[in-house]
């Protein structure tokens, strides 16, 4: 299960990472990124969101266990 933190908590220009709009931890999330400039949140896409939530993106290493 994630740990969800606040948005104002994450590191400025940190990325890639899950983010969350809703405040329900039942809502959908997407990978994202911060302008470490701008401090604009933006989804892969290059669109720019409104986050309320982070965590971490899981980071796999492509070999099977």
């Amino acid at each position: 299960m994630p740990d969800w933190k606040p948005i104002e908590e994450a590191a400025r220009g940190i990325g890639p990472m899950l983010l969350r709009i809703g405040s329900s931890a039942g809502d959908p999330f997407f990978v994202g990124y911060q302008d470490p400039n701008s401090g604009r949140w933006f989804d892969q896409e290059n669109r720019e969101v409104a986050p309320r939530w982070f965590c971490l993106a899981p980071v796999f290493d492509g070999e099977a266990a």
